[in-house]
């Protein structure tokens, strides 16, 4: 019931100012969006939401994502290498899986402090993608 009169109350001074609630929440919806983008230039921002929705949402969440790491075709990056360094930071070993520059990984217990936490250990990521799931799964799915 609280809730409810806080929308209301909301809804009302954002009409009052000439906004409307739906304008004011898009717009804020955008300045997050941009927001998260400067943070994490290098994560594809609907992973990233998902994990922030699942994180907050559900507080027994466990991390469950499937990651595609894709590192720079400009550089020899040595995929080996990386598959341990992954294996040995997870206890997952990772699949090639594009061009020789792509590792697929699927993970529990991956959170955003963690995500940035691997971006900022490897400099030679070139950008992240995947799912975030709710529930924990040790298969892999081939839409990510």
């Amino acid at each position: 019931m609280e809730n409810k009169n806080f929308t209301n109350s909301y809804s009302h001074s954002a009409t009052t100012n000439g906004i409307s609630a739906a304008e004011r929440i898009k717009s804020l919806y955008g300045d997050f969006v941009a927001e998260s983008s400067k943070l994490f230039p290098k994560v594809d921002q609907k992973l990233l939401l998902d994990m922030i929705h699942l994180e907050t949402s559900y507080k027994d969440w466990e991390g469950s994502v499937l990651l595609k790491i894709v590192y720079s075709s400009k550089s020899k990056v040595d995929t080996t290498k990386k598959k341990e360094e992954i294996f040995n930071r997870y206890q997952k070993m990772p699949d090639e899986v594009i061009e020789g520059r792509t590792l697929r990984v699927k993970l529990i217990r991956m959170y955003i402090k963690n995500l940035e936490e691997l971006i900022t250990s490897d400099r030679e990521i070139e950008f992240v993608t995947g799912s975030a799931t709710l529930a924990p799964s040790d298969s892999y799915s081939d839409s990510a």
